[in-house]
């Protein structure tokens, strides 16, 4: 799968699955939100740095996201396991750096019907601190 469709299916799906690692080598789904912005994919954990996949990332553990409807994490993290997956690196974004207003205009454009709970969390100051840029594994 060629990276263009990584970011295809960060743009057009609501909710995808990102597949970290835990500290046993155990594959985990945790179901979130992406964000495209001038064709680049961004996530952000709207938990903030107590978030168990932040945490994976930031430990330096692999990262991919299961290729199709991320959602039936939301019901079924082992199911999205069984998706076919597409590796990726999580690159951090600087809370400062300007594309970040930029990310979050694009939660509120896309995820317009959601509850405005999960919005505000995902564009707190907290949630910007722990944006990743996905790029090519």
């Amino acid at each position: 799968m060629a990276f263009d469709d990584v970011v295809k299916l960060l743009d057009e799906t609501q909710v995808v699955a990102l597949v970290t690692t835990r500290q046993n080598g155990e594959k985990t789904a945790t179901p979130i939100w992406s964000m495209v912005v001038d064709g680049v994919p961004y996530v952000r954990s709207a938990y903030g740095e107590v978030s168990w996949w932040y945490r994976h990332v930031t430990a330096g553990r692999p990262v991919a996201f299961a290729l199709g409807d991320g959602s039936v994490a939301e019901r079924d993290r082992a199911a999205a396991l069984e998706l076919p997956r597409a590796d990726v690196t999580l690159v951090p974004i600087a809370a400062d750096d300007p594309v970040q207003a930029a990310v979050s205009a694009e939660v509120e454009r896309k995820y317009v019907g959601s509850a405005r709970s999960s919005i505000d969390a995902t564009i707190s100051p907290e949630a910007v601190r722990c944006t990743f840029r996905v790029a090519e594994a």
